[in-house]
């Protein structure tokens, strides 16, 4: 018996849809490098695990059903770094990792035939949410700057933006494109959302990487706190991808209706709120550890992928992923990363995982220590070695 036919019609279709390629479990393969999700391969510090052991003990085991206020309290402390006043009892909403906030958001705002406005390339993650309330999603390509990077094209932003968009997306810094926003770049978006009256969702779960500036948000420009959700997560600040938790700041009016989504009961276990309380106050010693470590990684590997013949990529701005270009090669990038995984056993993603616009790239989380993404380079430059040499293009 097919159950399709008990299904709402959107999780049929999303039955029949094939899921996130670097979501999907691999292996065990021997030599197997999987550079495919973007999990930190940094275990949380030993006062993060006694804080949560401890927090049991004490007997924080019962009922939060709107979240622990001393972690609401922690984080509008930490968010007012970046120069943003927040109240913690009206404007933070605890979700269970970035993927609830996103689906806590997308639920509050999106009705069956409305249109999300996503960039090109973008984060694959936001494309089932939002199918499943029924959304429409779409996208605005972006451009490449003198250095390679994709930055945002606001004449392609307004050209997309039509009557039944109620929303525009964007995750600063990127994922996979490394682009930091700038704030000329936000002050124009903002522009946009005011004047098309429309929604601003801001992924900013790697703000604690940006390689060259300070990361800025879109937040408190003008006219922007009722109509912006920024969405936050631990697992890449504090690599607790594996404990779930995360957050939404909103302006108190537009929290009233994220709140109002039902999902039931705050779902981060009360005693790793009180551990993420001790992470935000102590945690940042292992932060910087884990900067430093990728920004060794990026610039370790940025160098050897540019000494591949026929290799291009840029230096992220931001974020701890690589997107090089290997467009030169003539390959699809979807064939690309099959079959530099079936031949050398490297998993990494197509760029066409993100967009159309993505074609021509594969990305590259850095979450394996210098020696293992050397490993990935030999073994790229020995894969491309073998590629038939492109055609040329036809004569007219």
């Amino acid at each position: 018996m097919g159950v399709e036919k008990f299904a709402k019609k959107e999780v049929a279709a999303l039955m029949k849809a094939r899921g996130s390629l670097t979501r999907a479990t691999v292996g065990p393969i021997e030599g197997l490098i999987n550079l495919g999700a973007g999990d930190p391969d940094f275990n949380q510090p030993e006062f993060i695990n006694k804080a949560v052991y401890e927090a049991m003990k004490a007997g924080y085991t019962h009922y939060s059903f709107t979240g622990e206020p001393d972690f609401k309290e922690a984080i509008a402390g930490y968010y007012k770094k970046y120069g943003v006043t927040v109240d913690p009892k009206t404007q933070v909403l605890i979700t269970s990792g970035g993927s609830q906030a996103i689906f806590q958001a997308f639920g509050a705002i999106l009705n069956p035939g409305d249109e999300l406005l996503i960039m090109d390339p973008a984060y694959q993650g936001y494309n089932t949410p939002s199918a499943y309330f029924g959304a429409k999603m779409t996208r605005a390509k972006q451009t490449k700057d003198k250095n390679g990077i994709y930055r945002p094209n606001f004449g392609n932003i307004e050209n997309a933006i039509t009557p039944k968009t109620k929303a525009l997306l964007f995750c600063n810094p990127d994922n996979p494109t490394g682009t930091v926003w700038t704030q000329k770049e936000l002050e124009k978006l903002a522009e946009i959302a005011v004047e098309k009256d429309i929604v601003v969702l801001a992924d900013e779960i790697y703000t604690e990487f940006v390689w060259n500036d300070k990361h800025k948000t879109i937040i408190d420009l003008p006219g922007m706190w009722e109509r912006t959700m920024v969405l936050m997560s631990f697992s890449k600040t504090f690599a607790w991808t594996g404990c779930r938790a995360g957050y939404i700041i909103a302006g108190p009016e537009l929290m009233k209706a994220i709140n109002a989504v039902p999902v039931g009961i705050c779902s981060v276990p009360v005693p790793f709120q009180k551990a993420a309380v001790e992470a935000l106050e102590k945690g940042w010693g292992f932060v910087a550890e884990m900067r430093d470590e990728y920004k060794k990684r990026i610039d370790f590997m940025v160098k050897r992928l540019n000494e591949i013949e026929g290799v291009s990529c840029p230096m992220p701005e931001g974020a701890f992923y690589l997107f090089p270009d290997v467009s030169s090669f003539g390959v699809p990038s979807m064939k690309f990363a099959r079959d530099f995984f079936q031949q050398k056993k490297v998993r990494c993603a197509p760029g066409t995982q993100y967009g159309e616009n993505g074609e021509g790239h594969i990305r590259f989380p850095m979450v394996k220590p210098v020696d293992e993404l050397g490993e990935v380079c030999d073994r790229l430059e020995d894969y491309v070695k073998n590629l038939p040499p492109k055609a040329p293009p036809a004569v007219p």
